[in-house]
């Protein structure tokens, strides 16, 4: 099983093919639309994309760090990075807006 991991051949497919589910679901939830289960594929597919990408990052280490090596790529990574930061920021100053208790399935507290 590590050998197929580790195969090239089965390894891009992998992380394209795990790609293509999480970037829709991804899109649907973002736009808060939902139905039974999108949760639930976003959540292991995410996962196994992840897994995936550390695979496909150690077996093409060489490669990947020679792209690190181009001026281009460097500016990709901090605009990457910041835009990650940006967004972190403005997660963390909305608060839990779109997050009521109610949209989120929870039953309604009673307060007396």
């Amino acid at each position: 099983m590590f050998d197929k991991l580790t195969d090239r051949s089965f390894l891009s497919p992998a992380v394209a093919f795990t790609f293509i589910p999480v970037a829709l679901t991804g899109i649907l939830l973002l736009f808060h639309i939902r139905f039974p289960g999108i949760k639930d594929i976003h959540d292991w597919m995410g996962l196994a994309f992840v897994i995936f990408c550390a695979f496909h990052i150690v077996v093409n280490w060489k490669p990947f760090t020679g792209y690190l090596k181009k001026t281009g790529t460097r500016h990709a990574l901090v605009v990457a990075v910041a835009l990650t930061v940006v967004c972190g920021i403005i997660g963390i100053n909305d608060g839990d807006r779109g997050h009521s208790p109610r949209r989120a399935g929870y039953a309604k507290v009673e307060r007396y």
